[in-house]
């Protein structure tokens, strides 16, 4: 196949596919962005092994050389459940809520296309289309069937970016980067109508079906290199100021705003030898400022969901730590592996709300590799493993009508992504 048809192809697939795309790792953000640096734990903001190090840094595009990466993952965030003890008397109907659910709808589509270029001896650009995260939760029974609500229970929210990026080499071994990009967002909640009194207008809360919204934002970067065997770099995106969900102005804090959270990245490389290099990145996640996440949910009842400033999810901006080994083993073979630890962004006093997005995830392997099929093509794999975290707290507390008692989120997830890259 040719080359120009190929990634055709790969373009047009990548773009069907990511509306599918749910992810929940280091709260709501994937924990890699690529095949290569998912397989270092998520390692890459001073590496430029392919097209994906270039959407964490920026600053990375100059050296990613010419190139294209089609990657296409599997994610199955199983089990995630809620379970609720201890609840009684709800709005004095003498029913209780206790219920224990695991969600189902536990398998996505994560893809990944990049494409970068040389300019000149000195600048580059790239062009990619990947998906950041989202919350998913699709409980069979209504959250609150003991009061007579039927249907199932969840939210469904899905993030693309395409990305824009010009690179430029300001001395040797020194470039910066600014990427332009253009994010999009699409959210659905169903089966929250017992929490309809509580909102500005009730019929903007749940079961409208789909809805979008859409922002434009920047991430600029720098990498350098400090010496024959030792890179650095970082980057730094703003928050991104989305549209509104107008079907969902009861919901989210602020008429419907669900923002995207700024980040900060910084990273190092060292190539050990010629075989081995090992790689540490630091990532801030500013969730807290964020109002639809990041305001408490202790206000619910206080302030009414959708006002302004009002309750969010009580998600806190975490640190994530990432490290990351890569080893030539062959001339056909490379090997990878690594560890990332978050934060837990959910608190045992935020659990009301997190039912619908228990991102409490912490601790991720990851293992990978790479297979070269000649000079300039390869193929790459990686599995990830989240391991089995839980938070438990009062729920309700503010909430003295919807009975008390204890709620327990737990998750785990698994990932498997393929990938092929190529100079061009």
């Amino acid at each position: 196949m040719k080359k120009s048809t190929f990634v055709k192809i790969s373009v047009l697939t990548a773009l069907g596919a990511l509306p599918l795309s749910a992810y929940a790792t280091n709260g709501m953000n994937p924990e890699g962005t690529g095949v290569t640096d998912r397989g270092m734990g998520g390692a890459g903001a001073a590496m430029a092994e392919a097209t994906s190090n270039i959407v964490i840094n920026p600053g990375a595009v100059v050296s990613v050389g010419r190139r294209m990466d089609v990657n296409l993952g599997v994610f199955s965030p199983k089990p995630r459940s809620y379970t609720l003890t201890g609840n009684t008397n709800v709005m004095g109907s003498g029913q209780s809520l206790d219920a224990s659910q695991e969600s189902d709808s536990n398998y996505f589509l994560i893809p990944y296309f990049g494409m970068a270029s040389p300019i000149n001896a000195k600048s580059a650009w790239a062009f990619t289309i990947s998906a950041n995260g989202g919350m998913n939760t699709d409980y069979a029974k209504n959250f609150a069937a003991a009061l007579g609500y039927t249907g199932s229970t969840g939210i469904n929210l899905e993030q693309l970016f395409v990305t824009g990026t010009y690179g430029y080499k300001v001395s040797p071994g020194v470039s910066l980067g600014i990427s332009a990009i253009y994010a999009y967002q699409r959210f659905e909640a169903k089966g929250l109508q017992a929490f309809a009194p509580l909102s500005i207008d009730g019929t903007a809360l749940t079961d409208n079906g789909t809805d979008n919204a859409s922002g434009f934002g920047v991430k600029i970067g720098i990498q350098a290199k400090v010496s024959n065997s030792v890179t650095v770099g970082a980057s730094y995106q703003p928050k991104i100021k989305m549209s509104k969900f107008d079907k969902y102005k009861g919901l989210f804090a602020d008429q419907g705003e669900l923002d995207i959270a700024s980040t900060a990245t910084a990273g190092i490389a060292w190539q050990a030898n010629p075989k081995l290099t090992v790689a540490f990145d630091y990532l801030y996640i500013d969730y807290k400022n964020v109002a639809a996440i990041g305001n408490s949910s202790s206000s619910l009842g206080i302030k009414p969901l959708g006002s302004n400033d009002g309750p969010g999810f009580g998600w806190d901006s975490i640190n994530v730590f990432k490290l990351g080994f890569q080893y030539a083993y062959s001339d056909k073979w490379t090997w990878r592996a690594g560890w990332n630890h978050g934060d837990n962004p959910i608190s045992s006093s935020e659990v009301t709300a997190n039912f619908l997005a228990p991102g409490v995830i912490t601790d991720h392997l990851t293992l990978g590799g790479t297979y070269n099929l000649d000079k300039d093509s390869q193929l790459s794999f990686n599995y990830v493993h989240s391991f089995k975290h839980s938070v438990s707290g009062q729920f309700a507390p503010n909430l003295p009508g919807f009975g008390g008692g204890t709620m327990k989120l737990e998750m785990t997830q698994n990932y498997f992504e393929i990938g092929y890259g190529t100079k061009f």
